[in-house]
């Protein structure tokens, strides 16, 4: 069973440019991913229970991309590499579909934001 990680509202997961590669899965609360832009931050997304982030990191050999920060009491899991998450996937199946289906949506917004 991987790490859950219990965290406090306000808790700085992740910042910006750091080369920190987990990815985490929210068993509960709310984690809000932004970017710092002159000092001011630039939401980006609002997740909730049952879904991730940090996951492209993950992939690619880059600088974290957003911050990451608890808007309210959150429960995370730790995934530290892609061998931790290839047995979680095969441990919950129904999560890699998810997965799968969460990356296309954010893609599909990304692609369409760079246009």
């Amino acid at each position: 069973m991987l790490p859950i990680k219990k965290l406090k509202a306000g808790t700085q997961i992740f910042i910006e440019g750091s080369s920190d590669k987990t990815m985490f899965i929210i068993v509960e609360g709310r984690v809000k991913l932004y970017a710092t832009r002159h000092g001011n931050e630039i939401e980006v997304l609002v997740l909730q229970a049952h879904e991730f982030f940090g996951e492209i990191e993950m992939f690619h050999n880059k600088p974290r991309s957003l911050s990451a920060k608890a808007l309210t009491d959150v429960r995370l899991v730790y995934i530290k590499n892609r061998m931790q998450l290839d047995q979680f996937i095969g441990q919950t199946p129904a999560f890699s579909g998810k997965m799968v289906r969460l990356m296309g949506e954010r893609l599909a917004r990304a692609n369409i934001a760079a246009l």
